[in-house]
């Protein structure tokens, strides 16, 4: 309702000036033209008068005096008076000069030929008379009440049409904003009804393509987007479930088998082992569950080593072959480029390392063979990584969702895992201003690539 109120008053604030405009237009006008025709009859009166007076021989003053008091025609309170060179009154049809003629006066009139001017309530005319053998000054003044009494009436006309149209528009711009925010109202029940019950529900477009179509469809990829993060969070709260219950429900079974009878010392041993064991997991995953957590791509901050991607190669080669003696992990670092400081990023060693060691970690998992190909190469300023196994593989339809946490792929459902490391690998590579890409053959091989910008063309 306010914005309704809103649009319907900015649309009366840009009408108003605009019929101000045209109705001041049309008074000034009128003002103009009723003034102009009122001293173009008050000259033509004094110079008709000045012509009989000092043209006519026949016409006389007193008889001139009786022809003006009977003219018809004559305007209210007019009176006329001719002056000789020297400003002297000679002849006044009211026997009154009413206008007193002053040098500054007399000398615009002698240059302007025509002057126009008020005199208190009077409009006046000046003309400077040229015939015969002197010249002489005419003065006609009266009082323009037509004019006036005809302005005063289209004063009360305008004001009445003002506010007649002010309120039609009031009127007509209160019902087109209600027609022009009608689809916003109906955007908003529907999102109400949408959200949260029924998220598989989208807004209907139209065929206009106009304004509100295409907010109606960006909201509805919004929808898209919330729908999806809603399926992802319902997910990961199933899944830390599963996984936080399987090692409690162990625990427990395990602390309520041992009380149902006194045991041995070694059968107590065997049980808090096996326990330990459960709490070693429940450590494990709570920490891959605070990692996930604490990598954001707001903390820029964290990012300010300069890292030699080959060294961390190395590094991470290193400690995963110490971790388990099954695992291989061979190196193919030939394509690499003539400056070392190009295989350098600007990042977080610790991170970095955390990526590249889960990548490698899960190839040489997942492998036939429990072995993983590590290959850097350079190009276009970007360093890429790319760690290879040969093993189960991932179908196609999985690889969208083997970044979200928690997430295991049907081939590696039986291999003991949390679902974290990929999610992990690919936030840290966004923090980086890098990406993940994964290319599969179910049952052939995976291939994962770490794509980063290189530091040194950066700057």
């Amino acid at each position: 309702m306010k914005f309704r109120l809103s649009l319907t008053i900015r649309f009366i604030l840009i009408v108003s000036p605009i019929l101000l405009a045209v109705l001041g237009g049309i008074y000034l006008y009128a003002n103009y033209y009723l003034t102009d025709h009122f001293y173009q009859r008050l000259r033509n009166h004094a110079s008709t008068t000045g012509e009989f007076l000092l043209v006519v021989d026949e016409v006389d003053s007193t008889l001139l005096r009786k022809l003006s008091d009977r003219n018809r025609n004559a305007l209210t309170e007019e009176s006329i008076s001719v002056f000789d060179k020297k400003g002297t009154p000679i002849f006044s049809t009211t026997g009154i000069d009413r206008i007193p003629l002053e040098a500054r006066l007399l000398n615009q009139i002698q240059v302007e030929k025509e002057l126009r001017f008020k005199y208190k309530n009077y409009h006046a005319i000046g003309l400077y008379f040229e015939h015969g053998a002197e010249p002489h000054f005419i003065i006609g003044s009266a009082i323009d009440d037509y004019a006036q009494e005809f302005l005063a009436g289209l004063r009360i006309i305008m004001s009445v049409l003002f506010l007649i149209v002010i309120t039609w528009v009031s009127l007509a711009g209160w019902y087109y904003s209600g027609k022009a925010i009608a689809p916003i109202g109906t955007i908003e029940h529907k999102l109400t009804s949408i959200v949260p019950q029924n998220m598989h529900l989208r807004l209907e477009r139209s065929k206009n393509d106009d304004e509100i179509d295409k907010l109606s469809h960006t909201i509805n990829q919004l929808l898209d987007r919330v729908e999806e993060t809603f399926m992802l969070q319902r997910m990961f709260v199933s899944n830390v479930s599963h996984e936080l219950r399987n090692p409690l429900t162990k625990m427990s079974s395990q602390l309520e088998v041992s009380l149902l009878k006194p045991r041995s010392t070694d059968e107590y041993q065997k049980t808090i082992y096996s326990v330990l064991d459960d709490i070693q997991e429940l450590i494990a995953l709570t920490q891959n569950l605070l990692k996930l957590t604490q990598v954001d791509n707001s903390k820029k901050e964290l990012l300010v080593e300069v890292v030699r991607i080959d060294e961390l190669l190395w590094e991470c080669r290193t400690v995963i072959v110490k971790s388990n003696a099954l695992y291989q992990v061979e190196m193919a670092l030939d394509d690499l480029p003539e400056d070392p400081d190009n295989l350098c990023v600007l990042g977080n060693y610790a991170l970095l390392k955390t990526a590249v060691s889960n990548l490698i970690e899960n190839s040489c998992k997942f492998s036939y063979d429990k072995k993983a190909t590590i290959r850097l190469s350079y190009t276009n300023n970007t360093i890429e990584i790319h760690v290879e196994d040969k093993g189960v593989g991932i179908r196609s339809a999985e690889l969208s969702y083997i970044f979200q946490p928690f997430y295991r792929s049907s081939q590696t459902s039986e291999v003991k895992g949390y679902g974290i490391g990929l999610s992990l690998v690919e936030r840290i590579a966004r923090m980086h201003s890098g990406r993940v890409e994964v290319t599969s053959v179910p049952e052939v091989s995976t291939l994962f690539s770490l794509i980063l910008p290189s530091y040194a063309n950066s700057n």
